[in-house]
């Protein structure tokens, strides 16, 4: 299988290394910037490396392309790779807008394509076992879901100034409610249901040198009666993460920096405290990746495909009012 990967920035560098790691060495790799073309070439198993996406396609055919570049250029890439009939991964969000999205969309199901947008929490342990609990009805009727994420922003990427990252820029489609979106994005899988009613506030209270929003409070109502609340900001200075889903045979809790997963069973007036020691990011990471690779040899859709991205994505235009774009 020949891969192509277009972006050699962290997130590329992460993807590569567990491609190599899963025994994909088959890999070009695409980059404006030489001295990340570099780093790969040195670091990794790959195959040949290109500075425009031109030159790659113009000496080799992909059968895959990973889009792992800011925000702003991953749907303009993918309706190119996609016109070249090739199956693609796009890193989350899917886009900074609703631009062109209906337009790749219809390319992908013209030439039946498998298209994957990277939430990668979804594969998590923790938001999995949340999940199983819920259709499993373990916990009854479910009444809210509560989700959280918090980190200072120049915490994410320590190894650069933060200020030169797309997270920090508008123009690159940064902001924490796109960058932060895994949160909606698992919020939507665990209701199940359609979003019937949307209120939120989104500011920037914080003194760092961005030009986005860096806290976010949203409130979702389900059409199955399910409300879901998310917080998500890039001031908070420990790391905070977790999603509590309550019912009403008691609650389920993931927190993922301590590696915990709580059941409380009313049942039995119980709390069950699960401790895992595995390193579940790096395990997500990989998992999101294996599955990708069994939907595009068995042409099944992905878990985190381009309707469920586009369903995320149509939430946070609403959020940021852009109300003609979505259909909510």
């Amino acid at each position: 299988m020949k891969i192509l990967v277009v972006g050699a920035g962290s997130i590329g560098k992460r993807h590569i290394r567990n491609l190599n790691l899963l025994g994909y060495t088959n890999i070009d790799v695409v980059d404006i910037n030489t001295a990340q073309l570099e780093y790969v070439k040195q670091n990794f198993k790959i195959k040949n490396t290109f500075n425009n996406l031109e030159d790659a396609l113009s000496r080799e055919e992909y059968d895959v392309a990973f889009i792992l570049t800011p925000p702003v250029f991953h749907v303009p890439l993918a309706l190119k790779l996609a016109r070249e009939g090739i199956d693609l991964f796009i890193e989350k969000p899917l886009s900074h807008n609703m631009d062109h999205i209906d337009e790749l969309i219809k390319i992908k199901e013209k030439n039946k394509l498998i298209i994957m947008v990277g939430y990668n929490q979804r594969f998590n342990f923790g938001i999995q076992k949340l999940k199983s609990y819920i259709t499993e009805g373990k916990l009854g009727k479910i009444y809210y879901i509560r989700a959280e994420f918090g980190q200072y922003l120049p915490d994410w990427r320590p190894w650069m100034d933060y200020r030169k990252g797309y997270t920090a820029t508008r123009e690159l489609g940064g902001g924490i409610l796109l960058d932060g979106s895994h949160e909606i994005d698992y919020v939507l899988w665990l209701a199940g249901s359609k979003v019937t009613n949307i209120k939120a506030i989104y500011t920037k209270v914080s003194t760092l040198e961005i030009n986005v929003e860096d806290m976010a409070e949203i409130i979702l109502e389900f059409e199955n009666g399910i409300i879901g609340s998310v917080h998500v900001n890039m001031v908070e200075r420990k790391y905070n993460r977790y999603c509590k889903v309550v019912g009403e045979m008691g609650y389920a809790k993931w927190i993922f920096k301590d590696n915990i997963f709580e059941f409380y069973d009313s049942n039995f007036n119980r709390l069950i405290v699960e401790k895992y020691e595995t390193d579940y990011l790096s395990k997500s990471y990989i998992s999101e990746l294996e599955h990708f690779f069994y939907c595009v040899q068995n042409r099944y859709e992905p878990l985190s495909n381009i309707y469920t991205a586009r369903d995320t994505l149509e939430i946070i235009m609403k959020i940021r009012g852009d109300h003609n774009c979505c259909r909510l």
